[in-house]
């Protein structure tokens, strides 16, 4: 008997905990899909994290080199210069191969001189030199290259290299990501490759496109939303839209190398890349701000109008700027695709190998991500040094720019 006097009946279920049983059952399933989910998001993760540990640590690495030049390193304060540490430690070079002090100005005065040095000698400070720390060296394109350490598997050998290295050959921690490596041309040796030529041809690409694809987008996205009648043909460019932002990048360099490199002419130069590039990310573009000014609310459009303003005031006073978070989200986050598409690019004809930067929207170029397809195509231990440095720098820009669209999407951001 139960406190109140009614009879227990154990084969009849408590209904008064099925509602209890239920909630349990329920959480019990949604912790067995949260398990579920994060198990391959937890290996995407790491797999993520090992492969960007590969490519930075791959950025650095030990060499034994037997160098066509003096060999000599110098301290940190030999070298030193707030202006001018390229010149200094040339002299220093220099001077270690014979040459007179003389003869030094007059090779350093020459601007032909001076510009062969500099693309055949590179002059980097080096973490480790010999079993010395932070050193300057001057290598060039005709070092012998004796053996190449990744950095985690010779860390621990690094007495073992200098045990076997020979006369005249030099033991170094090669750094290849540094300042040089930026600020320098595209050579065909490794040791004097640097990326300035892809890197600028990468920010012109990138400045042209904002200057073609985002007047196009927003514009394109403004009649939509705000003048278009509910049409076929609107209904249809609606559609074309959406199919377009899925369509592969390759298919938009196969429509660039048709038009604009041979109907009209423009081979493969900055401006047909650029062209190119703002086709792919227009419907992009498009999509990214019909919804920002679609979650603008009514009520502010009507009023606006309540307030006796005109379309075009309503428009560009009130729905612009308070949809221009999704805007320039949307923006922000196509440029970044551009900056890392290869395959229009390839297609189009860009060039494999630029000397030097652009010199305007109608000369030759490369891309970064030109530039480390090349670099690792051949087959060379050092230009894949190279190219995962190349990779660090990509990552790096990609990095901003996602940082940026995340920030302005706080910026900007309203609850209506």
């Amino acid at each position: 008997m139960s406190a109140s006097g009614r009879p227990i009946r154990p084969d009849l279920p408590d209904m008064l905990d099925v509602g209890g049983r239920q909630a349990r059952r329920r959480r019990r399933g949604i912790r067995a899909l949260e398990a579920a989910v994060a198990v391959p998001v937890v290996l995407a993760l790491l797999l993520i994290g090992a492969l960007l540990f590969d490519v930075v640590t791959d950025t650095v690495s030990w060499q034994v080199i037997e160098p066509a030049g003096s060999g000599r390193s110098f301290s940190f304060a030999e070298g030193f210069a707030v202006l001018g540490a390229w010149e200094r430690v040339m002299r220093l070079e220099l001077a270690a191969r014979g040459v007179s002090d003389a003869d030094a100005d007059a090779l350093l005065a020459d601007p032909d001189e001076r510009r062969v040095l500099r693309a055949r000698n590179r002059v980097e400070l080096m973490p480790w030199v010999d079993g010395r720390p932070f050193r300057w060296l001057v290598t060039t394109a005709r070092d012998d290259l004796v053996a190449d350490v990744p950095l985690i598997g010779g860390a621990g050998g690094s007495r073992e290299l200098l045990a076997g290295a020979e006369a005249g050959q030099v033991v170094v921690l090669n750094a290849w990501l540094d300042a040089g490596f930026l600020s320098r041309n595209a050579s065909r040796s490794p040791m004097t490759a640097g990326l300035l030529p892809a890197l600028l041809g990468s920010l012109l690409l990138v400045a042209l496109v904002i200057v073609i694809a985002v007047p196009l987008g927003v514009g394109a996205a403004v009649y939509l939303e705000e003048y278009a009648a509910d049409t076929k043909i609107s209904r249809l460019i609606e559609l074309n839209l959406s199919n377009l932002a899925g369509v592969p990048s390759v298919v938009y360099g196969i429509l660039g190398l048709t038009v604009f490199v041979r109907l009209m002419r423009l081979g493969p130069v900055v401006l047909a890349g650029a062209l190119t590039l703002a086709l792919l990310v227009i419907p992009v573009v498009v999509v990214a701000a019909r919804e920002a000014i679609r979650s603008v609310p009514p009520s502010l459009r009507q009023a606006a109008y309540g307030l006796g303003a005109a379309r075009s005031q309503v428009v560009f006073r009130v729905v612009l700027p308070s949809a221009i978070g999704g805007i320039t989200t949307g923006v922000v986050l196509a440029i970044a695709r551009t900056i890392g598409e290869t395959a229009p690019l390839l297609v189009l004809g860009a060039a494999a190998f630029v000397p030097r930067p652009p010199d305007g929207v109608l000369s030759t170029f490369t891309a970064v991500p030109i530039q480390i397809y090349t670099w690792v195509s051949e087959n060379d231990v050092e230009f894949t040094h190279a190219a995962s440095a190349a990779i660090v720098v990509l990552l790096a820009v990609l990095g901003l720019l996602y940082g940026l669209a995340f920030y302005l999407r706080r910026r900007f951001a309203r609850r209506w």
